[in-house]
Order: C-alpha cells, then structure tokens, then sequence
C-alpha cells in the first residue's frame, strides 16, 4: 500500500498585503533559521507567468469550470479570507460529495491550497471541489477524479497529489 500523498507544508506565518496597482501586492518575505523566503500572492504568480495580459483582455475564468479532486471537505472560510486578502471576487467553491461528507479532514490544507490558487488565476471560474472519502482499498482523490470524468463536471480537472521524484530512487 503506496498511496499518494500531499507535497505541501504548512508553516504559520502572518500575512499581510498593502493595495496597489493593479491589486493587492502581497509582503510575505519571512525567514526561518537562515532562510529567506519570498511568498507569492495571485499578482506575483500572473507577473510571473504573464496571466496579465489576458486578465487585461477579460480572459479570467468567467464561463469556465474548475473541477478540484479531493478526499476532504474544507472550511470555506480559509477560500473566503484569502481571496479577501488578494482582490478576489468573493465566490465561493461548490462542494460536491460523492458520497458521504468525510467531513474536514487528513489533507485539508491541501484541498484549500489547490481551491484558492484556482481561484486565485481564474478568479471568475467556477471551482468544484469533489469529494469522495478514502476507503480501505480507494484513494479519495482517485475516487473523485473518477466521479469528476464519469460525469463530466468540468472541462478543467487538476489533481496536485503526487511523489516527488527525487523521493521515487533509481529505476534499473
């Protein structure tokens, strides 16, 4: 039994984010030990990876869907407070069960992560997050990606579980 898992870590720390044009822009420089870190708001990631251009051109998600895989449900209040800290319109994400609410559990951070950052880039988009509950022989995740294809929720599907590949070894 080698199941996926959640790469991410959650480490506190205080945000904050002055206004600016064209939106927030975020201050989460921190350090830890003799590290330091510089964190990314939604304006940072379109900088980036040059997403402005098409926010300027009205292409931002509006019409489109979003389908999120999950095994946990999620506190829509983590979604509703960070798409208030970064400009976001409020819209919060359809919950789908496929099956029996889990309820918020194991991975949950996880699940909040890839709703806010697809929220965050397609900040129009509709955002489904499926949630199947993991079984003795089935991944959530795999349980409601299934779900997610079978009835054709969304054109847009995102998975974030994984292994990291310096984690897999050599293959001979």
């Amino acid at each position: 039994n080698f199941p996926r898992q959640t790469n991410l870590t959650v480490q506190a720390r205080k945000a904050e984010a002055t206004q600016g044009p064209p939106g927030p822009l975020p201050m989460f420089t921190f350090t830890q030990g003799n590290e330091t870190f510089h964190g990314l708001g939604p304006t940072d990631f379109a900088t980036i990876y040059n997403v402005l251009p098409l926010w300027g051109a009205g292409i931002d998600g509006t019409g489109q869907t979003i389908a999120i895989v999950g095994e946990t449900n999620i506190h829509l209040s983590d979604i509703e407070a960070f798409r208030s800290l970064f400009g976001r319109p409020a819209k919060d994400p359809q919950i789908i069960l496929n099956g029996p609410d889990p309820g918020v559990v194991g991975d949950e951070p996880e699940a909040v992560l890839d709703v806010s950052w697809s929220g965050a880039v397609a900040k129009n988009a509709t955002i489904d997050l499926v949630v199947s509950a993991t079984t003795e022989s089935s991944l959530g995740v795999d349980r409601s990606a299934l779900y997610s294809v079978d009835n054709d929720l969304a054109p847009v599907m995102s998975e974030s579980y994984g292994e990291c590949e310096a984690s897999l070894g050599n293959a001979g």
